[in-house]
């Protein structure tokens, strides 16, 4: 703990200063106090959880990154999400990402580019509903929270968010027929604060890691009864985290497929990990019905992973799951995750065949 003890003093003085020089300074003084509050209460947990190191990256780089506002407009209604994410270089999913949303009808997304030069810079520039920001300094995962909350700061608290990766497509059933303003009404009417999701793995009918030109149309089988649900403890909250999928079934991943992408951003809220926010009350109460389809092993994807899985790379899981993509493709020559099980995703009905999976309904809600 006197690592925290340290910290009572250094962060109260890092985020003041923060404020005073302007990096800060588009804050209100109420909203100011509250996320200088928040931050601490968050490491104080992380520092008893022995998680001080990881977390601190988090808090120190809210108010120390210098985050330039490319493009920036109002915020709109609190009804209506806002798509928040960082990205580099991945034009050709961030495409993907953007007319995805706004077939759900999102009016507005907020990127953060760390330094792009193939192309996506330049593409998010052009769009006039993407609020564009920049920072050129060096990406960690917990550093990329701290972008991720510092973004959010810029448009307030008490509005709705989607929080997500560029390789990440949120769905659910009824997708086609009901926009994302159905399910925020359903989450207000039901006391939804945060919508939990499943990660879902897509793969082609062959080898991974193919070139495509169609992304979503060439990477569209999926399993649908191999993920599993196991008692996880953050903090002092438990929770039932998602694993499984291919990656557990071909390569022995164990990573969390669960993941909170969907939330209100009550005062207070932080987000902690690419996985869910901080306080973690909320972590237990919240029936998944948000399908994340992930595509994570199109063509270039392969040299990404090695550079990942090198020492000091910056990700947090590095050490593990990508020297493990990384392995088990050198292995097995571009192994596919097809098998008798594999389904086609025909749609968000496909998605009433995951059991952890369940329907809001909202044809009955209407």
């Amino acid at each position: 703990m006197g690592f925290y003890t340290c910290s009572r003093l250094i962060v109260p003085i890092m985020y003041r200063r923060a404020f005073r020089r302007g990096e800060l300074s588009y804050l209100s003084e109420e909203d100011y106090l509250v996320w200088k509050k928040a931050m601490l209460t968050m490491l104080k947990e992380f520092c008893f959880a022995g998680f001080n190191f990881q977390i601190r990256k988090t808090v120190y780089t809210y108010a120390k990154s210098k985050i330039e506002i490319v493009r920036k407009s109002e915020p709109g209604s609190p009804e209506k999400p806002i798509v928040v994410l960082c990205v580099k270089n991945d034009l050709q999913r961030i495409q993907m990402l953007v007319d995805h949303y706004r077939k759900l009808g999102i009016e507005k997304f907020a990127f953060l580019d760390n330094g792009s030069d193939d192309g996506t810079f330049e593409w998010l520039s052009e769009q006039a509903d993407v609020d564009l920001f920049s920072c050129r300094e060096r990406y960690q995962t917990f550093v990329k929270e701290g972008w991720i909350n510092r973004i959010i700061s810029y448009y307030g608290f008490d509005r709705w968010y989607i929080v997500t990766d560029s390789d990440e497509l949120c769905t659910y059933i009824g997708a086609e027929t009901h926009p994302i303003s159905d399910v925020i009404a359903y989450a207000e009417k039901n006391g939804i604060k945060r919508f939990k999701g499943l990660t879902i793995d897509m793969y082609p009918n062959g080898k991974l890691y193919q070139k495509t030109d169609h992304i979503q149309q060439d990477y569209c089988r999926m399993d649908y009864n191999t993920y599993y649900e196991r008692d996880k403890q953050v903090g002092s909250v438990h929770y039932n985290e998602f694993w499984g999928g291919p990656r557990y079934r071909r390569m022995g991943s164990l990573i969390t497929l669960s993941k909170w992408p969907i939330v209100y951003w009550e005062k207070g809220t932080i987000s902690d990990s690419a996985h869910f926010q901080f306080p973690h009350d909320q972590l237990p109460k919240c029936e998944c019905f948000i399908g994340i389809l992930h595509f994570k092993f199109i063509d270039r994807d392969l040299e990404t992973y090695k550079s990942r899985a090198l020492p000091g790379s910056g990700f947090w899981s590095g050490k593990s799951h990508y020297k493990l993509y990384v392995k088990n493709d050198e292995e097995n020559n571009h192994p596919g995750f097809m098998f008798a099980d594999s389904i086609v995703f025909n749609g968000s009905e496909s998605l009433k065949k995951v059991s952890l999976l369940s329907d809001m309904q909202l044809d009955k809600a209407d």
